[in-house]
């Protein structure tokens, strides 16, 4: 056997060059309910999988890191290299009884490759965030004796998602599969109180910097078996055990003064914390999947996880989450995969569509979630690499009981390139 290094060069300095950007750069995000709990979830935004609806755990693909199972990774050809990688790009609107506010961001969205140890044992090394926080709310209420009073609460921040992941196969129907991730990041938040109508009102300020780091474990399994007239049936489950992330945060809370310019003085510190240890705690999460496929022709599948956020703890702290859940549904056609004098029939269309109920309860209400789903997978000619486009039209909450109204519109822009590595030579 011999490797083509040659080939593999350009996506393997490119993977390197978007490792190092994640790892020192923040992910931004704008959505004021990132404040409560761990942040804003944002696994599984692969262009692949969200384009279906976020589908991912009955899901088998040789071309493309399906990290949302990782049973399916046995999927993968046992003489090739898949390398994965994408950019996300988001337009927020949020709406309340009072004011509309329209924000946007763009990311790097993820990072995967996916390789064969021999027939029956694929591996899987990827970079994702796992949650992210970024927020800046500000209520302002007036009373009789102390006039406005103002509470501005700010945070950003997020975890990031290191995980390798193994699959193995069994009688060529059953797949097992384990991924050990490393979380890590930080996040600050920050609650202060103003009383801008008086320039000798002591003001509050209160500061927490957060930093975690664990290992995380993901559990899958996958049965897939041919039906009838080359179709496949393929059923899938997935499994992450409660986690204890150690944590510690760095605490400051102090008063000060502020004049008619903004500038503040300071006056008393009230604590002051280093250093601190604790544990954060990310419940157990379990889900199910099942999917049909006709290979190279079409494909569609539902989805379903819960997860148990009423078990959620920071440093002995609840945050008043309730449990979630989020059902998907999904699917891909090909019109014709090997006409090469039609462009527009060997493109794979996608389309889904899901629905769930967040971890927020927040004035009595739950938080519901909704969003279409669509996007395309572009072949480029003379290569096995693909362009993948993404895109969902979400709704998170509402405008009653001065709650918030989230509207955002998600762009992802991927790619998956699939090498030939390990090839048999004959000389003559």
């Amino acid at each position: 056997m011999s490797i083509k290094p040659n080939s593999l060069r350009f996506p393997i300095l490119l993977c390197l060059f978007f490792l190092h950007l994640m790892l020192f750069s923040q992910i931004r995000i704008v959505s004021p309910y990132s404040r409560f709990g761990i942040g804003d979830l944002t696994d599984n935004n692969n262009a692949w999988n969200l384009s279906m609806g976020q589908l991912g755990i009955g899901l088998r693909s040789p071309s493309h890191v399906n990290y949302a199972n990782p049973a399916s990774y046995s999927a993968l050809d046992s003489l090739s290299f898949v390398f994965e990688g994408g950019f996300t790009g988001e337009f927020v609107n949020l709406s309340s009884d009072v004011q509309n506010v329209n924000r946007n961001y763009a990311s790097l969205g993820y990072l995967h490759f996916g390789m064969p140890v021999n027939r029956w044992w694929k591996t899987a090394l990827g970079l994702v965030p796992f949650s992210d926080v970024g927020y800046n709310v500000a209520n302002y209420e007036k009373y009789p004796n102390s006039g406005t009073v103002a509470r501005l609460y700010s945070g950003t921040g997020g975890i990031s998602r290191l995980y390798w992941g193994n699959s193995f196969r069994f009688l060529n129907h059953f797949s097992v599969g384990l991924n050990i991730s490393y979380l890590f990041g930080s996040m600050d938040r920050q609650a202060t109180v103003l009383f801008p109508d008086s320039v000798y009102a002591m003001n509050f300020k209160e500061v927490y910097h957060v930093t975690m780091k664990d290992l995380y474990y993901s559990f899958g399994a996958q049965y897939r078996t041919q039906v009838k007239n080359d179709i496949f049936v393929t059923l899938g489950a997935v499994y992450s055990p409660t986690l204890s992330m150690a944590s510690k945060t760095d605490v400051f809370a102090s008063t000060f003064l502020m004049n008619s310019t903004g500038v503040e003085s300071p006056r008393d510190t009230l604590a002051i914390a280093s250093g601190y240890k604790g544990r954060i705690i990310i419940p157990m999460m379990i889900g199910g999947g099942l999917s049909f496929e006709k290979t190279d022709k079409w494909l569609i599948g539902v989805d379903y996880k819960w997860q148990n956020w009423e078990k959620f703890r920071a440093f002995d702290q609840s945050d008043s989450l309730v449990n979630s859940w989020q059902i998907s549904a999904g699917g891909e056609i090909t019109p014709n995969i090997d006409s090469y004098n039609n462009f527009l029939a060997r493109m794979h269309y996608r389309l889904g569509f899901t629905y769930g109920k967040t971890y927020l309860h927040l004035h009595n209400q739950d938080l519901d979630e909704y969003a279409i789903t669509f996007g395309l997978g572009i072949p480029l000619r003379g290569m096995k690499t693909m362009l993948n486009l993404g895109g969902q039209y979400g709704v998170r909450g509402t405008t009653s009981d001065h709650l918030i109204r989230e509207s955002y519109f998600k762009i992802v822009v991927g790619f998956s390139i699939y090498e030939r590595w390990f090839v048999k030579r004959k000389y003559f």
